[in-house]
């Protein structure tokens, strides 16, 4: 009776042990916002972690920024700490960079090139679709010049100012004596006023769209052409006299 008891009781030992061990036999992924989750780490890159998660072996694999984990927990023991972000974190997308592109491409290039629906922003981006836009509500053209299409923004300008101006003349031209303006002069000088305001909402849409693509291929520049920088602290060791003597510093990390 004694061994059958001892038997079970070793029997259930065995069983926890097994439980313990398959609810800590994968990684832990923790996120800087304090999101654990678990998971089978597949792959970490200079800038991603590619994972599925831990119940789902055969699902979907995801992927995630370094920039936004704090640490990995893997099944072996092993942790990594993300101390800090790389220089391409800041530019950083999900899109695949446009093959064909050159330094110093204008709008004009580069609208068959992008499809500004695809945007995504990063802390990197030297233009604000947002306040091209505003700027082109306020003056028509300015938010294509202050993205660098200064050609651009100066013909919606012209169109704006020039179609402002001719309207009165016409009117002026079609009154007569009396102070009457003809129907001719009424309704093409209307229309006129039409075309400026249908034109001045063109310049606002064209505004925000020139930031975005303007954005994505300096993005896409960065990507082709920049280097991949890690700065970190570390320790190195100076000899000085017959001694070693630690000395705290930072270490600049270059990936070509």
């Amino acid at each position: 009776m004694a061994s059958a008891y001892f038997s079970m009781k070793k029997l259930i030992t065995i069983c926890f042990a097994l439980l313990c061990y398959n609810a800590f036999a994968q990684d832990l992924i923790t996120k800087k916002d304090g999101t654990d989750i678990q998971a089978k780490v597949l792959e970490v890159t200079t800038n991603e972690v590619k994972y599925k998660l831990y119940d789902e072996p055969n699902g979907v694999t995801y992927t995630s920024r370094k920039s936004e984990l704090l640490m990995i927990r893997y099944e072996s023991g092993r942790k990594d700490v993300f101390t800090g972000n790389t220089y391409s974190d800041l530019y950083t997308t999900h899109r695949e960079p446009v093959d064909g592109i050159t330094p110093n491409m204008k709008y004009k290039q580069l609208k068959s090139l992008y499809n500004y629906k695809e945007y995504e922003k990063t802390l990197a981006d030297r233009y604000s679709p947002a306040w091209s836009g505003v700027a082109s509500f306020f003056i028509p053209g300015l938010g294509q010049m202050i993205s660098g299409e200064v050609g651009r923004g100066f013909a919606y300008l012209g169109g704006h100012l020039g179609g402002m101006i001719l309207a009165p003349v016409i009117t002026a031209a079609g009154t007569d004596a009396y102070g009457y303006v003809s129907t001719g002069a009424a309704i093409t000088a209307l229309a006129i006023y039409a075309g400026v305001i249908a034109l001045d909402i063109c310049a606002i849409v064209d505004g925000v769209r020139v930031a975005k693509v303007k954005n994505m291929y300096e993005q896409d520049l960065k990507k082709l052409y920049a280097l991949d920088v890690d700065l970190y602290p570390s320790v190195n060791f100076v000899q000085m006299g017959n001694t070693v003597q630690p000395t705290a510093g930072f270490t600049l990390a270059m990936k070509f």
